[in-house]
C-alpha cells in the first residue's frame, strides 16, 4: 500500500511542500510544491530531487551551494514527511513552517564584514608544472571553470565545434551570479529594437560610441567595439534556443555622452527583467550545452592551471571535489569563466576601492562562490590585469534611475555638507560611482532629500503607509523644517536651505541649470522633510584578466598565454570604472563566452 505524506518550510520566495510517497517503509516518489518565482531555487530543489531518486538518504544531503535557502527548506520539508511516515511527527507539525528538524549545530550566524579581517578566499593554488611523468585522470579538448552564462556559452561553441567539453562548476548548481540578474541583454539594431522602440535608425556604431565614451579612456576599443558589432547575432542566437523578446527599453542617460549615442537597447525576455530571471536563460544554455554534448559536474572547483613551461601553454586543470584532486587534460585550452573579485576583501582591497567598500560596509549580492578563483589562476602565471576600480552598484531601495520608461523619483541627492553633487535621473552607476568619492572625500553620508508634496508624484517609491512605516523603523528620516532635517543628519542647515532654495527656485521653471537633470524635476516643500541614506546595493565587480578579442588571456607584454582563455567578469578591459546600463553585462558574458568557444572550436 502507497501512503502520501507532507512537510513543509518556508523559502526564500514562500513555502515549500514536500509529498513523499512510502510504500513497505520504502520511498518511491518525492514531489516538490514551490513558488514559480523561485527559479534560483528550483536549480537548486532539483538537485536534491535527483539525489534522493538516486538513492541518497535524505539525511545525508547538505544543502546546495547556490541555493541555499531553498534547498535547505526543502530538504527540511521532506524529513519532517519522513518523519510523520515514522510515527515521529504528527501532521499538523509537519505542516507547520516555524517547526523544523534542521539541525542546531547547521545554523549560522552572521556578522559584520568590516569587523572581519580582509582574506584572500580564493581557492587558487600555484600552477602545477607539466611534465611526461605527469598522469592525467580524464582528458578532454576543453575545459571550462564556471557555469555561469560566459562559460555556457563557450560549452556551447565548442562543443557545437566538435570538441569534448568538461564544465566545471564550484556550486551545486548551474548560472553563477547570472541566475540573480534579470536577464536583459543589450544590443543595437536589432529587429525587435525597430519593432518595439522610435529607434529604428539605431547602429552597434551608436552603441560602441556610447560604451567607449562611458568607459572614459578606460576600457580597450576594440573588446568594446567588437562586443557592440556582435550584440544583435548573440541576441538572435539566444532566441533560437528558445529565448522570447517582449519589450525593449533604454538605461538613463550619461550627462557627458550626446544625446545622439542614447537609445532603448535593453532587451528583455519573457519571464525575464527581474532578479532571479537570469536563470531563464541559464537553463537554455545549459541544455543546448548538454544536448551538444558537454559534460557538467558540480560541488568542484578549478584550483590550480597546468602549465608547459618551456611552451607556455596551458594544457589542463587541477580540479578539487569532495573526494579528493583530479587532473584533467586540456587539448585545446581552459576558459576561465569564474566571474571578478566579489566576495575576495583582499583582492577587492588591492584592486578596487569601491568594491572594497561595498564588501566591508553595503551589500554584495552576487554569489558566495565568486572570490576571484580564475583571476588568481592567471595572475599565477603572469597574466596581465585591466579594468578594475568599478563595480555595479545601485540604490535597492528605491531602483532610482535603473530604467529610462519609470520616472525618477521627484528629491535631490545631497552629500555631508548639504550640496548638491551629481545628476540625479543620471544612470544609476553613474550616480553611485559619484556618491563612493563624495562619502570617501568628506568621510560622510550622503542623502536623498525629498518633500511631502512628492509622496504621491510620478516615480516617487513609497506611499503614505510605506514612508510612514520607513520613518518608524529609521529608514528614512522626518523633520518639520530643513533646519530640523539637517540636524538629524549632521549637515550645515545653511548650507542645506541654501541648496534646497536654489534647487526650488530652478524647479519652479522646470530646470535643473546646476548638473542639467531632465526629469523628476519638482521643489522641495513641507510640511514635512524627509532623508534617505544613499546606500549601495552591488551585484558583482568589474575587472579582471587581460585579453584579445579572440579571449585569448594576455600577459604583461601583450604575448598570448596559449592555451588560455577568459570570458565575461573573469575578463577585464571592456567595462570603465562604472557599469553602463543594464543588460551589460549579460551581453558581455553571452559574447565572450561564444568568442573563446569558437576560437577553440578553430
Amino acid at each position: 500500500m502507497v501512503n502520501r505524506y507532507q512537510g513543509q518550510a518556508q523559502g526564500f520566495h514562500g513555502p515549500i511542500i514536500s509529498t513523499v510517497e512510502v510504500e513497505d517503509g520504502q520511498i518511491t516518489a518525492i514531489e516538490s510544491e514551490h513558488s514559480s518565482h523561485a527559479l534560483v531555487g528550483n536549480l537548486g530543489i532539483q538537485r536534491v530531487l535527483d539525489e534522493v531518486r538516486g538513492g541518497t538518504d535524505i539525511h545525508d544531503i547538505d544543502v546546495i551551494t547556490g541555493a541555499s535557502y531553498s534547498s535547505r527548506a526543502f530538504i527540511d520539508a521532506t524529513r519532517k514527511a519522513i518523519a510523520v511516515s515514522n510515527g515521529e511527527l504528527d501532521e499538523d507539525k509537519a505542516m507547520d513552517k516555524e517547526v523544523t528538524l534542521w539541525p542546531e549545530s547547521d545554523a549560522t550566524t552572521s556578522a559584520s564584514e568590516a569587523m572581519k579581517p580582509d582574506v584572500n578566499s580564493s581557492v587558487a593554488r600555484q600552477a602545477i608544472t607539466y611534465s611526461d611523468e605527469l598522469t592525467f585522470d580524464e582528458e578532454y579538448d576543453v575545459v571550462i571553470a564556471g557555469a555561469g552564462g560566459a562559460g555556457l556559452a563557450a560549452a556551447v561553441e565548442a562543443s557545437r565545434g566538435g570538441k569534448s567539453v568538461l564544465i566545471i562548476e564550484k556550486a551545486g548548481i548551474p548560472g553563477g551570479t547570472t541566475n540573480y540578474s534579470g536577464g536583459v541583454i543589450q544590443a543595437a539594431g536589432t529587429k525587435y529594437q525597430k519593432e518595439l522602440t522610435p529607434f529604428s535608425d539605431d547602429s552597434a556604431e551608436k552603441h560602441a560610441k556610447l560604451w567607449i565614451q562611458a568607459g572614459e579612456n578606460y576600457v580597450d576599443p576594440e573588446l568594446v567595439k567588437d562586443l557592440a558589432f556582435n550584440a544583435a547575432d548573440n541576441l538572435d542566437w539566444l532566441v533560437d534556443m528558445g529565448l522570447e523578446i517582449e519589450t525593449v527599453y533604454g538605461h538613463n542617460h550619461i550627462p557627458y555622452v550626446a544625446d545622439e549615442y542614447h537609445a532603448d537597447r535593453i532587451h528583455q525576455y519573457k519571464g525575464g527583467g527581474a532578479g532571479g530571471e537570469g536563470t531563464i536563460m541559464i537553463v537554455a544554455m545549459l541544455e543546448e550545452a548538454q544536448k551538444s554534448g558537454a559534460k557538467i559536474i558540480y560541488d568542484t572547483a578549478v584550483v590550480a592551471l597546468v602549465q608547459n613551461k618551456e611552451t607556455g601553454e596551458v594544457v589542463g586543470a587541477q580540479l578539487s571535489t569532495k573526494d579528493g584532486d583530479l587532473l584533467v587534460k586540456a587539448n585545446n585550452g581552459v576558459v576561465l569563466a569564474t566571474a571578478s573579485i566579489d566576495h575576495n576583501t583582499a583582492l577587492a582591497r588591492d584592486l578596487s576601492p569601491q568594491h572594497y567598500n561595498d564588501l566591508k560596509y553595503k551589500t554584495v549580492l552576487s554569489t558566495a562562490t565568486d572570490t576571484g578563483d580564475g583571476i588568481m589562476m592567471g595572475m599565477g602565471i603572469g597574466a596581465a590585469t585591466a579594468g578594475f576600480g568599478g563595480c555595479i552598484d545601485f540604490d535597492g531601495k528605491t531602483g532610482n534611475a535603473t530604467n529610462n520608461s519609470i520616472p525618477t523619483m521627484p528629491m535631490i541627492i545631497v552629500n555631508g555638507l548639504g550640496h548638491r553633487f551629481v545628476c540625479e535621473d543620471a544612470q544609476y552607476a553613474y550616480q553611485y560611482k559619484a556618491i563612493f568619492h563624495q562619502e570617501k572625500q568628506l568621510q560622510k553620508l550622503t542623502y536623498m532629500i525629498f518633500g511631502e508634496n512628492v509622496i504621491d508624484a510620478p516615480g516617487s517609491v513609497w506611499t503614505k503607509e510605506s514612508l510612514t512605516s520607513d520613518v518608524g523603523s529609521g529608514a528614512v528620516v522626518k523633520a518639520t523644517t530643513l533646519e530640523e532635517l539637517a540636524e538629524k543628519l549632521d549637515i550645515p542647515a545653511e548650507n542645506l536651505n541654501s541648496q534646497v532654495a536654489t534647487w526650488n527656485k530652478n524647479a519652479k521653471q522646470g530646470v535643473d541649470l546646476e548638473y542639467g537633470r531632465k526629469d523628476g524635476i519638482a521643489p522641495i516643500e513641507g510640511p514635512s522633510y524627509y532623508a534617505l541614506k544613499n546606500h549601495s546595493t552591488n551585484l558583482g565587480s568589474l575587472g579582471g584578466l587581460k585579453i584579445n578579442v579572440d579571449c585569448q588571456v594576455l600577459d604583461h607584454f601583450g604575448t598570448v598565454i596559449p592555451g588560455l582563455y577568459a570570458a565575461g567578469l573573469n575578463a577585464g578591459g571592456w567595462i570603465g570604472t562604472y557599469y553602463p546600463g543594464s543588460g551589460t553585462a549579460i551581453a558581455g558574458i553571452v559574447h565572450q563566452g561564444r568568442k573563446a568557444g569558437k576560437h577553440l572550436a578553430r
